[in-house]
């Protein structure tokens, strides 16, 4: 139940992604009061309730029903993203949900019907479009600084499960429109010896894929899906896009920058950042271009006492804060969600799609996607032998079985 303005907030994960969102959550003190953490390792759930004056849970069931929340934050493994969910629509309580938001289009349909059956909303956190450059760029393109937009391209290192949503939801907010087919291929490429995480491996797998959009705007996408660190950490992924009169380039270690043509030469505007200095952080406050027209993005939390020092970077952290915000307005005013349940389903499909193609060859395939993917099948397969039972079917007894650590709190 909504008491005021100020809701009761829930983490649910608390392992590295969890901070990050505890960076942005406990500088948003007017919006929320965090009153629980819940992870299955409970010495991490209580040293981070400890710290932050919150109640420590290892089972999930526990953390519900003890605590009248207005909003969780879901910040689990993937999979397990329509479990935690159902758990919290039979709760009544209203969510903010890490991407993917599942793995699969049945999982993710789970989560939709769980949530309209309890009425409650859902924001997924959906980082790269709502990172404050990546909307900058998008205000420039609108104000047609590039002209006409013809094509997009980017490159990703891997985000699990052969995903590149993160893309997806960078290239539809850029494009304005919809993806109508797909092609999508597999490459494999030998190793001598490559040392990742403690795990050594003979050879990196690389999808490419071609994206046709309803308004004629091209993609092409290229990501791997072998996770390859320290081999492949550092280098840069980036999302550009080129349009008729210059160019925008955006991503991490490089610089981002727009490039216009003007008078037959190519003049480079990059990526500039006002900051103000807050004892030992310093707080970024404007993104722009010094351009004629000026493009700009205001930081709309440079006045909250955000952990802008944590390792995901001060971009990062804003975007987690923009979810939260954003669920924190939809609750309040009874409003849809910026970034909801339909939007996520969208990019992550064009994710399944792509690498349904690359298993057909390279095979054109036409968007919306029809009857289950092998891949989405597979995934199903895998849910079964980690969890230990049917994802739908079995949700409520996998989760009692799952999600139910030592007594803490």
């Amino acid at each position: 139940m909504v008491q005021g303005k100020r809701l009761r907030l829930g983490l649910l994960g608390a392992g590295r992604r969890g901070k990050a969102h505890l960076s942005a959550i406990t500088g948003l003190a007017d919006l929320f009061e965090l009153v629980a953490i819940c992870d299955l390792n409970e010495v991490t759930a209580r040293a981070l309730a400890g710290s932050f004056g919150a109640k420590a849970y290892t089972e999930v069931k526990k953390f519900f029903s003890r605590e009248s929340l207005d909003v969780v934050d879901i910040v689990t493994p993937a999979e397990s993203h329509h479990l935690m969910a159902l758990e919290a629509a039979e709760h009544h309580v209203n969510m903010v949900i890490e991407t993917p938001l599942a793995p699969t289009r049945a999982m993710m349909d789970f989560i939709d019907e769980a949530v309209a059956k309890a009425g409650v909303t859902v924001e997924v956190a959906e980082n790269y479009r709502r990172k404050p450059e990546i909307r900058l760029n998008r205000k420039a393109l609108e104000a047609g600084m590039i002209g006409k937009v013809l094509r997009l391209s980017s490159f990703y290192e891997p985000i699990g499960q052969q995903g590149c949503y993160h893309s997806m939801a960078t290239f539809r907010l850029y494009a304005g429109a919809e993806v109508d087919r797909v092609r999508g291929f597999a490459l494999r490429f030998p190793l001598e010896r490559s040392v990742g995480y403690g795990t050594t491996y003979d050879a990196e797998n690389l999808t490419q894929a071609s994206l046709f959009f309803t308004n004629s705007i091209i993609g092409s996408c290229t990501y791997l899906s072998s996770w390859l660190s320290p081999l492949r950490r550092g280098h840069p992924h980036f999302v550009t896009v080129e349009g008729g009169a210059g160019f925008v380039v955006s991503g991490r270690n490089l610089e981002n920058s727009i490039h216009q043509l003007q008078n037959g030469a190519q003049v480079v505007y990059p990526l500039k950042i006002d900051a103000r200095q807050d004892g030992d952080q310093k707080i970024p406050t404007r993104f722009y271009y010094e351009m004629n027209p000026q493009v700009e993005y205001q930081n709309p939390f440079a006045d909250r006492p955000l952990n802008y020092g944590d390792e995901w970077g001060a971009s990062d952290i804003i975007a987690i804060a923009d979810a939260l915000a954003s669920i924190h307005r939809s609750v309040t005013t009874k409003s849809d969600a910026e970034y909801g349940i339909a939007d996520a389903r969208r990019d992550q499909e064009l994710s399944i799609a792509i690498s349904h193609s690359a298993a057909l060859d390279g095979q054109p395939v036409r968007l919306p996607l029809g009857e289950e993917t092998p891949w989405e099948r597979e995934q199903h397969e895998r849910f079964r032998a980690r969890w230990g039972g049917d994802a739908f079917k079995d949700a409520e007894r996998l989760i009692a079985r799952n999600f139910s650590g030592g007594s803490v709190g």
